[in-house]
């Protein structure tokens, strides 16, 4: 498929000492620089020399390269029909900005560029949030570059808003930094469009899932304080109820911690009387809303991520979650990863 993009002058300067085998590239920069369109640029550049090329997508707000939420994965031999790209590999973050999951998306930088690399990629770029502003965002950015190592860190910048990342860094001998000015194409979004950019993404992956049951005994749960400890019996659950003074639907037990399933919000007398009545040191209460709509990562026994899902339903019941998910994933999943985004509705899907 022939590029799209044009660069400029400068595009064209940089790409030509970086666009090179064995070499990685970082890109950073504020919202609205034109990050993604350079990283496209440099890919485009890398097939054309014959190279295969690993697109990392750390934009886990404004993803082009699987759902939001996520860390993806496209290793590419030729030019793509940028709009109906597909991820090779996917890592889980569960939230559509870096704050206050910075690990996860250093993690999953770091663990998407390995499996760029492993899949046989000789030249890896690597897209990221517009996240760089205050102590987080500087923290984040700088121990993504240690953990990454990239040979070229392109700073896409209107004046000097990323010296603060990079300056420990400038006497670097095994990483060049560039220093690029906005594309003048580049605008600014919407907080509507990159909305309704998000929820388009959304769809796209969901139109091709179906509806599965995953029980509670076949996986363990991770980001959520459920589905790790000792599931409570019903007559429990009737002592709880009666303490509640309301249904309790669910309960697990750990080393004096309980997390309960209610019908409602416990009050803060409930919740005092079963911590003093029980002797726990800590009490987690939710009720069935926290499960619905909530995106998950299934993952399967050798810890690779096998769809990202969306909780429709925790039936206590029959002891199930009803997940909209790919086809032939959910007998497979040993791990749900529960993440923060919750999403109003999601279109299409099979089932």
């Amino acid at each position: 498929m022939k590029s799209v993009y044009k660069g400029n002058h400068d595009w064209e300067r940089i790409a030509r000492r970086i666009v090179h085998p064995q070499a990685v590239a970082l890109v950073i920069g504020s919202t609205d620089t034109g990050k993604t369109t350079f990283c496209r640029f440099l890919v485009e550049q890398g097939v054309s020399q014959g190279l295969r090329v690993g697109l990392v997508d750390a934009d886990v707000g404004q993803s082009q390269i699987g759902p939001p939420t996520t860390i993806g994965l496209k290793v590419l031999s030729q030019i793509p029909d940028w709009n109906e790209i597909e991820a090779d590999n996917l890592y889980f973050v569960g939230w559509i900005s870096p704050e206050g999951h910075l690990l996860r998306c250093i993690t999953g930088v770091r663990l998407m560029v390995d499996a760029a690399l492993s899949a046989g990629a000789n030249f890896v770029v690597i897209d990221t949030t517009g996240y760089v502003k205050g102590v987080g965002a500087i923290k984040l950015k700088q121990h993504k570059i240690e953990i990454v190592k990239p040979r070229h860190l392109v700073c896409i910048q209107h004046s000097g808003e990323l010296d603060a990342i990079t300056s420990g860094f400038d006497a670097s001998h095994s990483m060049k930094i560039y220093r690029l000015s906005p594309h003048h194409a580049a605008t600014s979004k919407t907080s509507k469009f990159r909305r309704n950019y998000r929820e388009t993404r959304v769809n796209r992956y969901f139109s091709e899932t179906v509806g599965a049951l995953l029980p509670f005994d076949q996986f363990r749960g991770q980001g959520t304080p459920f589905f790790a400890g000792r599931r409570a019996n019903r007559k429990e659950l009737q002592i709880l109820s009666d303490l509640a003074n309301g249904q309790v639907f669910y309960g697990e037990w750990g080393h004096r911690t309980l997390a309960l399933v209610s019908q409602s919000v416990l009050s803060d007398y409930a919740r005092s009387q079963i911590k003093s009545r029980l002797s726990l040191t800590n009490l987690v209460s939710r009720t069935p809303e926290y499960f619905e709509r909530r995106f998950v990562g299934l993952v399967d026994g050798n810890g690779e991520l096998i769809s990202v899902g969306i909780i429709q339903a925790a039936d206590f019941e029959t002891n199930h979650l009803k997940v909209r998910c790919k086809l032939g994933t959910s007998d497979r999943t040993k791990i749900v990863q529960f993440g923060r985004y919750k999403h109003e509705c999601v279109n299409g899907g099979k089932g």
